[in-house]
């Protein structure tokens, strides 16, 4: 189904999935949206006249809910390398840039507990690019709080300092800290699974991991904590791990549960991936049709 849709939030309830990822942001009104990227995607936004937006496209930021409501984010640019990487898409015209508070109507309409990951999106490597991370998790707790759905909420990101504060105004709602792919901050070349960045954006981030002045850390740096980064995620008050699935082994698994972590995994789509996770808290896939065969 199209990426953040409500199509695609039908679609896990009717699978009976035990819940879904999403990533929100802050629109130019301070609504909450479900959205993945900081600007529209052209490979999968159509404006009103029916033609996908193109390059420099509008920050999320910038644009009203209504502004956004005018985009259709059902089908994929058949054009695209993206619609080449992805052909099962399925085009579903007509859907719209949801809210989070929709996405939670769909999910209350699960038989049984509908879990939502909750991405907190706002960008460490350019804060002026994405809303600011204390604000984003003020306004997503206020709409999860007042859809009384905190209770089956579990706040993620990269973006650590949106997580302690939402960790701070709703303590008692989980947050698993996502990290990026360890290889990044290990010498050598990273595997290309495991898709790193450009060189000079990878030597940022290390030098960033390494001097212990991670932007996305919070103070957190794994640096400081005998470059563990599950002893990190302990001491900054995390209750889970959320890390790459190539991140996933018996040994840095070990290493979380040994600290009373949750440990989930993204994006796991390979079903001898998926086999050899069935034991985490967590598994997040964009194909839950090939999951279900390996439960």
């Amino acid at each position: 189904m199209p990426e953040n849709s409500l199509a695609a939030f039908r679609d896990a309830v009717a699978r009976g999935c035990g819940g879904a990822e999403l990533d929100v942001q802050l629109s130019k009104d301070g609504e909450v949206v479900v959205y993945h990227d900081y600007r529209l995607k052209p490979e999968i936004t159509r404006g009103p006249r029916g033609a996908y937006v193109t390059k420099p496209a509008p920050r999320i930021k910038d644009l009203t809910l209504e502004e956004l409501r005018a985009f259709d984010i059902g089908r994929c640019d058949p054009a695209s390398e993206y619609a080449r990487y992805r052909p099962d898409v399925k085009a579903v015209d007509g859907e719209r840039i949801p809210t989070l508070a929709q996405v939670v109507d769909v999910a209350k309409q699960s038989r049984k507990t509908f879990t939502l990951f909750v991405e907190l999106k706002t960008s460490f490597a350019d804060r002026d690019i994405s809303a600011d991370p204390v604000a984003l998790a003020e306004a997503s707790v206020k709409v999860l709080r007042a859809a009384k759905y905190l209770d089956r909420t579990i706040f993620v990101g990269f973006d650590w300092p949106a997580l302690l504060h939402a960790k701070t105004i709703a303590p008692d709602t989980p947050c698993w800290f996502t990290t990026l792919a360890q290889s990044w901050f290990r010498e050598g070349t990273p595997p290309a699974e495991d898709d790193p960045p450009s060189e000079p954006a990878l030597q940022m981030l290390r030098y960033w991991a390494a001097s212990g002045t991670s932007p996305w850390a919070g103070g957190y740096d794994a640096v400081k904590y005998g470059n563990s980064i599950q002893r990190a995620i302990k001491a900054a008050g995390g209750d889970g791990w959320f890390p790459t699935f190539t991140d996933i082994n018996p040994q840095s698994v070990a290493a979380a549960r040994e600290l009373g972590l949750k440990v989930g995994a993204w994006t796991v789509d390979e079903p001898a991936d998926m086999k050899r996770m069935l034991d985490l808290d967590a598994l997040c896939t964009d194909r839950p049709d090939i999951l279900d065969k390996q439960t």
